[in-house]
């Protein structure tokens, strides 16, 4: 069995890799079910112990959630198998100085039905859910009828890890010439600013919000051709009248009922893309149903060219891609890490 740590994983992945193991990934989840994905329901252990919680009869803040996936593929490749653990603990970061959400993949060998690699998924978690945003941005533009993906202003709310991975793995796919980075603190957006001016080099229009400053806030959103949220927050962000017409929005921060980081001004003015059907549950997307007219459909669907996103409808404006994020993703992004890793010796092994 080989087991790789966040140091290892960082190895391993680069942003080119990610994004096309999740345009495979995504690209198995389809409408009609063909595309070779298996996700079963999750399974979900609530944890009562953190002081997030500010009633006794309030639902717990915390869970330890269990994702498995499997990948049949249609042509000659192996059968993929395993479970992602993911557990949120709103504790974390300051009373134990360790990651708000901490995740780890067990993969299996699907032959034998043995466990074959364990891998630290808190990083690749991240790396995921940014390549998938990126997948959706690359639609848009593909499909913009200003014909060129040059230039353009991309306005991330938010400054942690999943910031950070979404302005690389979005410059990866488009010409970013200008950022800003909106976040509730001053100096943990600086430091990304600091940290993408030594790392993009072709980003040096940076700049930083907080999101208090109404006003600015308000600029950003009103300039920005792509914008991606990446926070926790359980009320919307901006006003949906602040957007320019050809807007493009990747959020992945809300993953409940009571979580929204866009409006329903917003969402209305979009034709909206989904990553799997879990997505309609979110708070942001309350009033949308399958039979919405400015629904649009999977990624999955998308990116197989069996629907068209990107060109916007008649009743909308801009574009919105909504991602709860799913297992088949952690699957085989984990995969190629491990196919990785094993090539160049890295991790360790250790005999069960």
């Amino acid at each position: 069995m080989l087991i790789l740590s966040e140091a290892d994983v960082k190895k391993c992945c680069s942003i080119s890799t990610a994004i096309s193991a999740n345009r495979k990934a995504l690209s198995s989840l389809r409408k009609d079910g063909n595309g070779g994905a298996m996700v079963p329901t999750r399974i979900g252990l609530p944890y009562p112990g953190s002081t997030n919680n500010t009633s006794s009869t309030s639902s717990p803040a915390d869970w330890s959630l269990f994702k498995p996936a499997a990948y049949y593929p249609t042509e000659e490749e192996e059968i993929l198998m395993g479970v992602k653990v993911v557990s949120p603990r709103a504790n974390n970061p300051i009373k134990f100085h360790k990651p708000l959400v901490p995740a780890t993949t067990m993969l299996l060998n699907a032959e034998t039905g043995e466990v074959s690699a364990i891998v630290a998924a808190t990083y690749l978690t991240a790396l995921r859910t940014a390549a998938g945003s990126a997948l959706a941005t690359e639609l848009v533009f593909n499909n913009d009828q200003r014909k060129t993906n040059k230039g353009l202003y991309l306005c991330i709310f938010g400054a942690g890890l999943q910031a950070e991975l979404h302005i690389k793995c979005i410059q990866h796919v488009v010409d970013i010439k200008k950022l800003v980075i909106i976040n509730r603190s001053y100096k943990r957006a600086e430091n990304l600013q600091k940290m993408i001016l030594e790392t993009e080099s072709s980003i040096t229009d940076i700049s930083v919000v907080l999101l208090s400053d109404e006003e600015k806030v308000k600029n950003a959103v009103n300039d920005a051709d792509i914008i991606c949220t990446t926070t926790n927050t359980g009320t919307p962000l901006f006003k949906g009248e602040f957007l320019k017409p050809g807007c493009h929005i990747n959020g992945v921060g809300s993953y409940t009922p009571q979580m929204a980081e866009i409006d329903d001004v917003a969402v209305k003015r979009c034709e909206v893309l989904i990553d799997t059907k879990e997505a309609l549950d979110v708070g942001d997307l309350t009033y949308l149903t399958e039979q919405s007219l400015n629904f649009c459909g999977l990624i999955g669907d998308a990116l197989e060219k069996n629907i068209v996103f990107g060109k916007q409808r008649d009743d909308t404006d801009c574009t919105f891609f909504k991602s709860v994020g799913t297992s088949i993703q952690d699957v085989i992004s984990a995969n190629v890490v491990v196919e990785y890793a094993i090539k160049n010796n890295i991790g360790t092994r250790v005999e069960m």
